[in-house]
């Protein structure tokens, strides 16, 4: 990673669509966690010099890669060779006598003109003769060669290209020239996911930084998503910003859609740019999980496993009859409709749930009937849906899976109501009220209710007693109406929290509450 001498401005991004989804896939999931620790450890080993490898035919040790080193050029053959023998089309980008790129290219079978970029650069500091860099950047160096090496015998939508920058410690030299190539020759690149030190963790919270412009915010999260259901052990922090200090930000520059994945800025690597960035210190869990979530993410892309759920959730009313919930479901893929077609999963007062088929559907559109309930009842529910040829599924709250039929295993946050005692029949109170949450103290769930007058958008988020916010509950557009969110604590310390309700992107009440393990 290029030396920072610019201060980096950081705003938390969430998505404006909140339903666009990435669908779980078991293609990808089993892909993904080929990435082994002893693939990834041995092919750091070698980059880094921790070992000697093969080039040329012949034994090497790469004791550096700095940009003026006569070992960085062997780094390049390295690469290049092994994306050879992966049996992809490689090439050099010589764009100066002393700069070169390496490239592989997996042509795509639906739209071999768009493309999604991975990349990383291979050149590290210090100046001298030793300069491991294992962190900063053979780690992200060799998660674009495992993607390269486990993605190349399959068949992707989209192009996918495997980059390899040069000269980045010396001004991000060989990524903004592959930029200006590429924006010259008109290429629609659909985005580019840019790894730079992915293998420290010194406190093991796997925590993680995607830094990311406005305009890629809806890119990045995505990437964010995977993450989510594929590595939720990981803990991305999708950042907004002018981060100017790795390979994306030309693209930035050029139009293009791009993030930089890294490890958490506040637990940077305190042996950057010295000697002692070797094998011995890098956190291999951490850089296993970073790297099997970044191959899922790239291949989302490349298949576009994605789809979108528009519902607006059910409001809680004194209503003991059937509730209906109609859901909007559009996918770039035909979604399964008869047989094994979408459904509404839901459950009372925390028991098991029950599976429901659609009673009408019109195009992308589904209703479904929740069958009435007494009053006081806390229903859960879910959608779930999936592709026609079985490949992928999506819910709504997103994280389920299971496939034939669709939902089978439950995500782990759900839609809720309540079937209360004594409000209005039109449901409509006249005022927004966040109430205190029940229970109180609690270990480890809590309810929270709140009152919505009108239509309107509402946010509710949980903070820490230092003002960081910890959780996002929902970020929904509600009709007039009592609803309720659910705070789950388990894996967040015990002590004293706030919760806070936004409506329309304006505070409206804050309240306190306690968390006691």
């Amino acid at each position: 990673m290029k030396a920072i001498t610019t201060a980096i401005i950081v705003l938390f991004v969430f998505s404006t669509n909140i339903y666009t989804q990435v669908g779980y896939s078991p293609r990808i999931d089993s892909i993904s966690n080929l990435v082994t620790l002893q693939t990834l450890s041995k092919l750091n080993r070698e980059l880094c010099g921790d070992t000697s490898t093969i080039i040329g035919g012949a034994p090497y040790t790469i004791v550096s890669r700095h940009s003026n080193s006569v070992h960085n050029p062997k780094a390049a053959q390295f690469i290049y060779e092994r994306f050879l023998s992966y049996g992809l089309t490689a090439r050099y980008m010589n764009y100066r006598t002393n700069g070169q790129n390496v490239l592989a290219t997996k042509i795509g079978s639906k739209y071999p003109n768009q493309y999604y970029i991975i990349c990383g650069h291979y050149d590290n500091m210090p100046s001298g003769s030793l300069a491991p860099g294992a962190d900063d950047n053979a780690s992200g160096t060799c998660a674009v060669m495992e993607a390269a090496r486990l993605l190349a015998p399959f068949t992707f939508d989209y192009t996918l290209i495997f980059v390899a920058f040069d000269e980045e410690e010396q001004g991000l030299i060989g990524s903004h020239a592959y930029a200006d190539s590429s924006y010259n020759r008109g290429d629609s690149i659909k985005g580019v996911l840019n790894f730079d030190m992915i293998a420290w963790d010194s406190n093991n919270d796997y925590k993680l930084n995607l830094f990311t412009n406005s305009a890629s915010s809806s890119f990045t999260n995505i990437t964010k998503l995977a993450y989510n259901i594929y590595q939720p052990i990981l803990d991305p922090v999708v950042s907004v910003g002018n981060m100017s200090s790795s390979d994306h930000y030309y693209f930035w520059q050029r139009g293009y859609n791009a993030y930089c994945g890294i490890e958490l800025m506040s637990d940077f690597h305190p042996y950057y740019h010295t000697i002692n960035d070797n094998f011995a210190n890098i956190k291999m869990p951490y850089f296993l999980k970073f790297t099997q979530a970044s191959l899922a993410a790239l291949m989302t892309y490349g298949w576009n496993y994605t789809i979108n759920f528009v519902h607006t959730p059910i409001a809680g009313t004194s209503d003991t009859g059937p509730r209906t919930a109609v859901v909007t479901i559009n996918s770039p893929y035909a979604i399964k409709k008869v047989t094994n077609g979408p459904r509404l999963y839901y459950r009372v007062n925390g028991g098991s749930f029950t599976a429901l088929n659609y009673v009408y559907n019109n195009l992308d559109t589904f209703r479904f009937t929740i069958p009435g309930q007494s009053v006081g009842s806390v229903v859960d529910y879910y959608f779930a849906a999936q592709d026609s040829m079985a490949n992928f599924v999506g819910t709504l709250p997103v994280g389920g899976k299971g496939l034939n039929p669709p939902g089978s295993i439950a995500p782990a946050t759900y839609l809720q109501y309540t079937v209360l005692t004594g409000i209005a029949s039109n449901n409509e109170p006249a005022e927004f009220k966040l109430s205190q949450n029940y229970p109180n103290p609690f270990n480890p769930v809590t309810n929270i209710d709140f009152s919505v007058g009108k239509l309107s958008r509402v946010k509710i988020t949980v903070s820490d007693l230092l003002g960081r916010e910890v959780a996002e509950l929902v970020d929904l557009q509600y009709s007039a109406g009592i609803y309720n969110a659910v705070f789950e604590g388990k894996k967040y310390p015990s002590g004293i929290y706030f919760y806070t309700m936004y409506v329309d992107g304006l505070v409206k009440e804050t309240k306190k509450m306690m968390l006691i393990k």
